[in-house]
């Protein structure tokens, strides 16, 4: 979605009078200095709005509303006047419920709200939808006389400054949000155009005009809306999604229909809440399960990549659901082929976006042409940050064993570190796990990622799986052991003549 204006400024009327006359008011010169920082840090002017004739009791009309869900984000100025209008309260429940027809309220965890307080109020007087925000507080209690005292030029070079290092504050932390929801927008904008084709209808540097296939599996009844949301918004970029008749609910026939339906789609998306749904004649399982099976039985023979949403604090509301929900958020075979993401729907839709985007990338590759000398196999050295200062000695020797070694990283953004993860893992001859100061947690997940890797795209199995058994010695790494997968026990100290066998495997390959 492109939003028309990046901010509105909501307010009382009466914070915006003059205490002397012929000065601007405190909300036209937040306004105005806001309007100026922001330009500075993104480069360009930002569209804000704030109606100027607002009154407190004022009809809130129907063109306001309509106009809320076209603004990326909300400031509300917070003092005894707002909290006590209706209008001011009904500006921001009306933003927030627009927020749940777009992109969420929130993005990447921040919230597209933004509280700041003019005058101190109690909590429980503020908004109840925005208690919870972290405020920007405009000014401070005098520690002499108990009283507040604003921010701003009216009261003297020191509340001048604070106002402008507070200011500051507010417009570095809106300049970073704004941008991250106008990366979203660019990324739908390039997805829509690469998707639906040019202007004649043609799909650019396809030979065929037919749109690419998605599955998304149908949900329980919890999860409808979710669903409903997820579609439109596929099929506005120009993918298929399937299935578009209803299916059938004896399982046979599910089942036959549904093997069909799942083979030669990009991507199938999965959607689990707290009911267990309904469950097809002729079987146990729920159709949500059943469709996890069968996904999984594609992934397998056809590589088949996944995304399971499990919508976050869900416990399921009877045993089936638990056991169900359980089993996917810790059972390997659950979650084959598949990235398992447990938050906000918000930030869900935007990782598919980007798994798309992958995709698409990576189908229209074209093939690398083979140097004069054959490039050396790669390694992707995987462990802990805590372990970067101990792997040099394995580092080195898969170094001088012929092979290049790519490790993890782990500073930057949360979404470019989980892409750079999944490049490595798409790309990499082969995966060793450094098991030294990760927990049993850790080395978990970190084997499930191996059974995850058709989801990420990658076409041909791993020539090998390694893990070292690395210091500090734990009964969890003494029991460890995995099928498929070398084992170099290496608590006591580096042994050479453990890697044999998963040097031998990458070099046969």
């Amino acid at each position: 979605m492109t939003f028309d204006k990046d901010i509105l400024i909501s307010y009382a009327h009466i914070d915006n009078e003059s205490l002397i006359e012929g000065q601007k008011g405190w909300i036209s010169e937040f306004h105005h200095s806001l309007e100026i920082r922001l330009a500075q840090l993104m480069g360009k002017k930002p569209k804000i709005w704030r109606d100027p004739k607002l009154q407190g009791n004022d009809f809130f009309a129907e063109e306001i509303t309509d106009q809320i869900v076209n603004v990326a984000t909300l400031v509300s100025i917070l003092s005894p006047r707002y909290v006590a209008s209706e209008w001011c309260q009904r500006e921001v429940k009306e933003f927030y419920r627009g927020t749940k027809n777009n992109i969420g309220d929130r993005v990447k965890n921040k919230s597209r709200i933004f509280k700041v307080i003019k005058t101190p109020i109690s909590l429980q007087e503020h908004p109840e939808i925005i208690r919870d925000v972290l405020g920007y507080e405009f000014f401070k209690i005098d520690s002499e006389s108990g009283r507040p005292q604003e921010f701003g030029k009216l009261f003297g070079k020191d509340a001048e400054l604070s106002f402008w290092e507070k200011l500051n504050d507010l417009a570095i932390d809106l300049s970073e949000l704004l941008k991250e929801i106008e990366a979203m927008e660019e990324a739908q904008r390039v997805l829509s155009q690469q998707t639906q084709g040019n202007a004649d209808g043609s799909t650019p540097g396809a030979g065929t005009s037919d749109k690419p296939t998605i599955f998304l599996a149908e949900t329980s009844y919890d999860m409808r809306e979710f669903r409903e949301q997820l579609r439109r918004e596929l099929e506005e970029y120009g993918y298929t999604v399937m299935p578009q008749n209803p299916l059938p609910l004896e399982a046979n026939a599910l089942r036959q229909e549904l093997e069909g339906m799942l083979k030669g789609n990009v991507l199938s998306l999965h959607l689990i809440g707290n009911s267990y749904g309904v469950v097809p004649d002729g079987t146990e399982q729920s159709l949500v399960a059943m469709q996890n099976e069968l996904a999984i039985e594609c992934s397998k023979a056809e590589g088949l990549p996944r995304m399971v949403w499990v919508a976050p604090d869900s416990e399921g509301n009877d045993p089936r659901q638990q056991e169900f929900l359980s089993k996917m958020r810790t059972e390997s075979l659950m979650q084959f082929g598949a990235e398992v993401i447990e938050s906000p729907i918000t930030a869900f839709k935007q990782n598919v976006h980007d798994k798309l985007e992958a995709i698409k990338k990576q189908n229209e590759a074209p093939e690398p042409e083979m140097p004069g000398d054959e490039a050396p196999p790669v390694v992707y050295l995987l462990c802990d940050q805590r372990d970067l200062d101990d792997i040099g000695e394995v580092e080195d020797f898969l170094f001088q064993q012929g092979f290049d070694v790519i490790l993890p990283v782990f500073e930057g953004d949360e979404q470019q570190v989980r892409l750079d993860h999944q490049e490595n893992m798409i790309l990499a001859d082969a995966v060793l796990i450094y098991y030294g100061q990760g927990n049993q947690l850790w080395i978990r997940s970190k084997s499930r990622d191996l059974l995850k890797i058709a989801g990420y795209g990658r076409k041909k199995p791993l020539a090998a799986k390694g893990v070292m058994l690395a210091g500090p010695e734990s009964p969890d790494k003494k029991r460890f052991r995995a099928q498929g997968t070398h084992v170099m026990n290496c608590m006591a100290g580096f042994d050479a003549g453990q890697f044999n066998p998963f040097l031998t495997s990458i070099k046969n390959a």
